[in-house]
């Protein structure tokens, strides 16, 4: 396999869509056999540190936003340039 930027992608999103899967059947589990779910961790971490708990929403809020946005289109979106105009820009300059 050749580790370039796709695959390396590729690969992290594999590894957490699996770790997500994971966690659910562990909730799951847990809450079946009467254990103590992981939703009762993150309810106590929140009531003793409010503050974290908020930056690690925002910032995982900014961070799927990021993802789920999705590249600018249509009227109100720059028009595409090729690399030898930029860089034809950037030496006039």
């Amino acid at each position: 396999m050749i580790i370039n930027r796709g695959n390396l992608f590729s690969l992290l999103v594999t590894a957490f869509v699996g770790a997500i899967f994971l966690l659910l059947v562990f909730e799951t589990w847990a809450l079946f056999t009467g254990n103590k779910p992981i939703s009762d961790y993150f309810r106590d971490m929140v009531h003793d540190f409010p503050g974290l708990a908020l930056v690690t929403a925002i910032l995982v809020g900014i961070t799927v936003g990021h993802f789920l946005w999705g590249p600018a289109t249509g009227r109100l979106a720059p028009a595409p340039r090729r690399i030898r105009e930029l860089m034809a820009r950037r030496a006039a300059n």
